[in-house]
């Protein structure tokens, strides 16, 4: 298993659009991604389940992943973590 834990930056978090973008790019790889919040798991690839994740701005986050490219699956989905706005 590969993870990152990065600080949700955007002024408004991370809302529907930006969320439905990290989506389509976690559904790039086979591996299982799974973003942590506030003690709340939800898969990458599910745009309702990161909706109830409260990524607001200052909120640490980790990423995770595990199978066949975890490591840049993680990798790409914390760096849209982090540059989405």
């Amino acid at each position: 298993m590969y993870e990152r834990t990065v600080t949700i930056v955007a002024q408004h978090g991370i809302h529907t659009r930006p969320a439905a973008l990290l989506v389509k790019e976690a559904k790039l790889f086979d591996c299982d991604v799974i973003v942590e919040c506030q003690g709340k798991q939800a898969s990458a690839k599910s745009l309702f389940k990161l909706q109830t994740l409260g990524l607001y701005k200052g909120v640490t986050v980790k990423v995770f992943a595990q199978g066949d490219n975890a490591e840049t699956a993680v990798d790409r989905v914390a760096e849209l973590l982090l540059t989405l706005s």
